[in-house]
């Protein structure tokens, strides 16, 4: 091909490059002028003010779980007052908050089984929790409920005995009575107190039946519930108490009272002579019925 030939040849057109699409511009609301404001800045175009500084996200979980962790330890072996986490320790469970819970140093699950024992046994809800004996098979525990925490009578009167290794009730008594044996309840504890509401029906009786014997029942004044003495054996109650009276001289003179009940029927009332406030001379007797 002569060189001519070469010139008149038409040049390849050349490629037009494409325009590059510019990268949107990263940005962020000023905190102070609630402005939009370029990411990285650190002073606002606008007003001036200095931007915060943004805290890794990796390093405030870190510290966030290291800050836990030492709450927990300081709680556990500092103050003995243990936070439930949301996890399990690898040193051990946390004890529940309850009385119940720290005398007995169970856990919440723990404390629920046996919570569910007393209530099977009519012990519910717990009112206090002693700690008598323990060594390491077994722990006992003087136990009162609603009911027995308000009667001299029934106070401390429900015995439990707890294994120390899985914490399970083994035995629950009250007073000389088997209440719950290897896992079986055996009777309810209430077979073997009156309850407060059988206390009251009770105590009426005994004003009708010892008011009608007093020659003044309109002086008549008797103690507080607490001074009332019930005994309950099978179908047979006793109610023991007192009574203050004036005489015809107008003289406060004092008398204890046996009353006796079956079936919940009045049987018999014993009134003991009564005894004058500063002597110790019986006056008279009022009989039985």
């Amino acid at each position: 091909m002569s060189e001519n030939e070469k010139k008149e040849k038409p040049e390849k057109a050349k490629k037009e490059k494409k325009p590059k699409k510019e990268k949107a511009a990263k940005t962020k609301v000023c905190p102070s002028c609630k402005a939009e404001i370029p990411k990285n800045a650190k002073l606002c175009p606008h007003c001036a003010a200095k931007q915060p500084k943004k805290f890794p996200v990796v390093i405030a979980a870190v510290l966030a779980a290291v800050l836990l962790l030492a709450g927990l330890s300081v709680s556990v072996f500092v103050f003995h007052f243990p936070i439930d986490p949301p996890f399990e320790l690898p040193f051990g469970k946390a004890l529940s908050e309850t009385e119940l819970g720290q005398t007995m140093e169970v856990t919440s699950k723990q404390e629920e089984a046996i919570l569910a024992v007393f209530e099977q046994c009519g012990i519910y809800p717990v009112r206090e929790v002693k700690r008598l004996v323990s060594d390491d098979e077994s722990a006992t525990y003087a136990i009162n409920d609603a009911e027995t925490v308000h009667f001299p009578d029934t106070k401390d009167a429900i015995i439990v005995e707890l294994n120390n290794k899985d914490k399970t009730v083994q035995s629950i008594d009250f007073q000389k009575h088997a209440v719950y044996r290897n896992g079986t309840v055996v009777a309810q504890a209430t077979d073997f107190y009156l309850s407060s509401a059988q206390r009251d029906h009770y105590l009426s009786m005994c004003l009708t039946a010892v008011n009608a014997r007093l020659p003044l029942p309109e002086t008549a004044s008797y103690p507080a519930k607490s001074g009332w003495n019930y005994t309950s054996d099978g179908d047979k109650v006793t109610v023991e108490s007192t009574v203050t009276t004036k005489d015809a001289n107008g003289t406060p003179v004092t008398q204890a009272f046996t009353v006796e009940f079956e079936e919940g029927e009045f049987v018999s009332v014993s009134i003991e002579a009564p005894v004058s406030q500063g002597t110790d001379k019986a006056a008279g007797e009022t009989g039985n019925d």
